[in-house]
């Protein structure tokens, strides 16, 4: 027999100090073996135990789901309390009654409603301390996964290894259940492989199997460790966990907890695709054809496959964390967050296309000596972890590797770090203001991957004094004789007004001051401050802490309201010039003054032009004596215009050839400025019937949307610099935010409106419906539950750019490798995201047309298969949801045409044999979907 794979060593500290290592491996034949090694002497004492599996079938023989041969393996080192209630199935029950203390003994684990904060916790009567760490009390185990989808735990020392002495005699299997390889909801005792429903169209076993831990590292056994309750804290957040890995490449999690009868192991929802995509298998044929990867090598078969390298790496003390990291064909972590297991996607620097290598990450190895990473890391090191190594491949010949040292993964842990699901983790950076907006400043004169550099809007509260309210210093005699005199200019101000023909409101109201409108009476009380807020411009150094480099104050009363970063062309726009202008690096503020008299006059806004001053450091001069400093850029202001025409809401950037012009939306006016001798000239404009609220720009069309009235389609002309209107919808809506999404030649415009609605419209001018162009013809609607203020397009990455974190780099090295590549109408496609006001990130992605109806149809059948909760419709939530204002001028029909991503996610959670059983019912296949659901995650996916 050979080995078909080998779990990796488990260390057994034994009661009388010694150390020996356990580990085990699985044969081709279907039997499994235990061996401890342990010194003895001048040489080693090898101890071996074997598992029969498979019986006398014959090699070569058709898979069998009734076969129990042995298909995946572990052993690990879990506290004795874990299986102390009882064995297995084949256990007796005696056996049982004796390990648990009778039938009426307590549970040594809480029950069910603990489950969210970790298994391994203590008693709830307080009676017992938490588990000891001791790792003389750890229990080895070994968990086998046979072909019919059994999973079993057998104790080590039962079979001769891994225990203090020879075989005990008993039973050595402690936990059996069914369906592990197939994805069923639940393992417990009470399942079994005959009842568990097994698979009528695939042959899928167990290709790997690992126990691990998922939670905070256990601290050291001090004193000061058990007073403050830190080693309590640790035991209740960290969580039993089984991950196994099928031959189709599904990802199968579960975690444990004491429930009924004993340890039930609860499927957890990733709401991913772990298997590879066809789209990588037909790149792998590409490869072969031309010669830049070897031949395939043999297949796995179900009689024997050879060696198969450990994808699965358990990590203990990484960064003061314990979980697993599983090297598939899209690498993700497997760590805890407050006791609740969640999945991290894994991307690396340059990483290679995928389809050349298996997976794209074949070496992991933790427990890195700080030592080694150059400084770095200390404070992990101070806490009891280290750094870790990956070998991944890189971009290049195929083949080449890149060997990448980490220093640890503090970034994804409190306080700062937030796994909110879907593969992210978000790290929190506090400020101290509320942030109002963000830009990336995307030059290279100015950022770096070391040294990102951000524009940022921001605003902070701070209470004002009225203590000139209180007392103007002034008498009765000259407070009334100022107020005779203003009394006498505005008669005097009004009998011009009536003589010349024209109204003197707005003159009128700007003289009224506060005086006129009340006085303070001391003796009642003092003015009370005022809350006001300030506006302010930063600009921050993303790989120094966030930095602050440089600020620049908004006046009083002055409120930011738009920013962008952009580049602006030095072009006289009263000449015409052949040469290309110069371009220069601006980031572009848009105000709005609302001064004391508030909203009695009509507000106004200014566009501040601000240019980066890079600054030389030490770092950058040669010769440079003393340490290197950090670098420094400075706000210059460049420029500002007054806007009389209204506040300045949305600022744009418009490419018109090789012109570079800002484009503001101020009221309801349009007004496209160029630069030109340090002011900004207006050029063009369009006039909105209420309010704009954004302008998105696609090469030289543009989306408006505006705040009253829906959306409007223009063009920019540059031949007389116009802008003319081609359609627009005609329903009046509160518009809330805009985006463009597209797929190769097709676009369309998404609306998000006071109903917490999407509606998605398309320019199609031959459409009956478009009343001869002028129309924006509505396509679908959808309803999303929450209301969200910005719809931000984003290119829909391929399944073979998804574990690379240089989208450039990695799509340059797959046109080489496949010059093809972007021509087909879903390798250009660009999605929208959104963040909502309750804190969720969703993504709106175009589909094809065959992909649309297979998951319309699986859609249809999952929402009346599945449970949903408290018996609520998932058809009647999406429903587009009517306005009740102005409702007499809006079509009743829906136009759906949405799929729920939330929906169609839960088949790749679902038992095996319900997913074959809902894609026979649509006449599709498993594999299909699922390729389509994987395409479908990593298209909506932004990092």
């Amino acid at each position: 027999s050979e080995i078909r794979s080998a779990p990796p060593m488990v260390p057994r500290h034994t009661a009388g100090g010694g150390e020996e290592a356990v580990f085990g491996c699985v044969w081709s034949s279907g039997s499994a073996s235990v061996l401890t090694v342990a010194r003895a002497g001048a040489g080693f004492d090898v101890r071996e135990a074997t598992i029969p599996g498979g019986g006398s079938e014959v090699e070569g023989a058709e898979f069998s789901y009734g076969s129990d041969r042995i298909a995946a393996m572990d052993v690990a080192s879990l506290p004795d309390h874990i299986f102390e209630s009882g064995r297995g199935d084949a256990a007796p029950r005696e056996v049982r009654r004796a390990a648990s203390g009778g039938d009426d003994a307590p549970m040594p684990m809480a029950p069910d409603r603990l489950s969210m904060h970790g298994t391994w916790v203590a008693p709830l009567d307080g009676s017992e301390p938490p588990p000891s760490p001791d790792r003389t009390k750890e229990r080895i185990v070994a968990v086998l996964a046979r072909r019919s989808g059994a999973l079993e735990v057998h104790d080590a020392a039962a079979l001769g290894v891994g225990g203090d002495g020879e075989s005990t005699g008993m039973d050595s299997l402690l936990w059996k259940s069914g369906g592990c390889s197939h994805g069923v909801p639940t393992l417990g005792p009470s399942t079994n492989g005959a009842e568990a429903r097994v698979p009528s169209q695939h042959d899928v076993e167990a290709a790997e199997l690992r126990v691990f831990v998922a939670g905070p590292s256990l601290p050291s056994d001090s004193p000061a460790s058990a007073e403050d309750g830190t080693a309590r804290d640790s035991w209740m957040l960290r969580s039993l966990c089984v991950l196994v890995d099928t031959t189709q490449g599904d990802l199968h999690l579960y975690t444990g907890t004491r429930r009924g009868s004993g340890l039930v192991f609860d499927r957890v929802p990733l709401g991913c695709v772990g298997r590879p995509s066809e789209e990588q298998g037909r790149h792998l044929g590409k490869l072969r054809r031309k010669r830049m990867v070897p031949p395939s090598s043999a297949s796995s078969s179900s009689s024997g496959t050879p060696f198969r390298p450990n994808r699965l790496h358990r990590f203990a003390g990484l960064s003061s964390q314990d979980g697993l990291f599983a090297a598939t064909p899209r690498p993700v972590w497997l760590v805890s967050e407050r006791g609740a297991v969640a999945a991290v996607s894994h991307k690396s620097r340059h990483a290679a296309p995928a389809g050349g290598r298996p997976v794209p990450v074949p070496g992991f190895c933790p427990d890195l000596p700080p030592s080694l990473l150059g400084g770095r890391g200390c404070e992990s090191a101070s806490s009891g972890g280290g750094g870790f190594v990956t070998v991944h491949e890189r971009i290049g010949r195929v083949g080449s590797q890149r060997l990448t040292a980490y220093s640890g993964i503090d970034d994804l842990f409190a306080p700062r770090g937030l796994l909110p699901g879907g593969g992210l983790a978000v790290q929190k950076v506090p400020l101290g203001v509320t942030v109002r907006s963000v830009q990336f400043v995307d030059d290279a004169s100015v950022s770096s991957p070391s040294s990102p550099v951000y524009a940022v809007l921001v605003s902070h509260e701070y209470e004002s004094k009225q203590e000139s309210l209180n007392d103007d210093g002034l008498t009765d005699e000259e407070r009334q004789a100022a107020r005779d005199a203003r009394e006498a200019e505005r008669v005097r101000k009004q009998v011009e007004a009536d003589l010349g023909g024209f109204e003197m409101d707005q003159e009128w109201v700007a003289e009224i001051e506060r005086d006129d409108c009340f006085a303070v009476d001391t003796d009642l009380g003092l003015a009370p401050p005022m809350p006001t807020r300030r506006y302010e411009v930063w600009l921050v150094d993303g790989g120094a802490g966030w930095r602050v480099m440089s600020r620049h104050s908004l006046d009083e009363d002055e409120h930011g309201t738009a920013l962008e970063v952009m580049y602006l062309s030095d072009l006289d726009p009263f000449k015409e010039s052949d040469e290309t202008p110069d371009k220069n690096l601006a980031i572009c503020v848009g105000t709005s003054v609302v001064d004391h008299d508030g909203e009695d006059l009509s507000s106004r806004g200014r566009v501040l032009v601000f240019g980066v001053d890079r600054k030389k450091t030490a770092r950058g001069r040669a010769g440079a004596a003393g340490p290197a400093t950090a670098p420094q850029a400075d706000l210059v202001l460049l420029a500002e215009k007054s806007m009389t025409l209204g506040p300045v809401t949305s600022l744009s950037s418009l490419v018109s050839g090789d012109v570079h012009r800002v484009v503001v939306g101020a009221g309801a006016e349009v007004t496209v400025e160029q630069w030109h001798g340090g002011k900004l000239t207006q050029v063009g404009f369009h006039h909105a019937h209420m309010m704009v609220q954004n302008i998105t720009i696609f090469k030289t069309f543009f989306l408006l949307s505006d705040a009253y009235d829906s959306l409007f389609f223009l063009v920019w002309r540059e031949s007389d610099k116009s802008l003319t209107l081609l359609a627009k919808d005609y329903e009046p809506t509160q518009v809330f935010a805009s985006g463009l999404i597209s797929r190769g030649g097709a676009m369309s415009f998404v609306c998000h409106d006071e109903r917490q609605n999407l509606k998605f419209l398309q320019y199609s001018p031959n459409d009956p419906a478009a009343r001869g162009g002028n129309k924006l013809v509505c396509r679908a609607d959808f309803h999303i539950g929450s209301q969200t203020t910005s719809l931000t397009s984003h290119w829909c990455q391929s399944s073979l750019l998804f574990n690379s974190c240089t989208m450039t780099s990695t799509l340059a090295a797959l046109k080489q490798q496949d010059t093809l590549f972007g021509r087909l109408e879903d390798d250009n496609r660009f999605a929208v995201n959104y963040g909502t006001s309750d804190g969720s990130f969703a993504s709106v992605v175009p589909l094809s047309e065959p992909t649309y109806w297979r998951l319309t149809a699986l859609q249809s059948v999952m929402s009346n298969a599945l449970e949903s909760n408290a018996a609520l419709s998932h058809r009647a939530w999406r429903l587009f949801r009517r306005s009740t204002r102005r409702s007499a001028c809006k079509d009743n029909d829906r136009k759906k045409g949405v799929i729920d991503g939330d929906v169609v996610m839960k088949f790749a959670d679902l038992p095996l044999a319900e997913q074959e059983d809902l894609a026979s019912s649509i006449g599709s296949t498993v594999t299909l979907i699922m390729d389509n659901l994987l395409e479908l995650s990593c298209a909506a996916s932004v990092i």
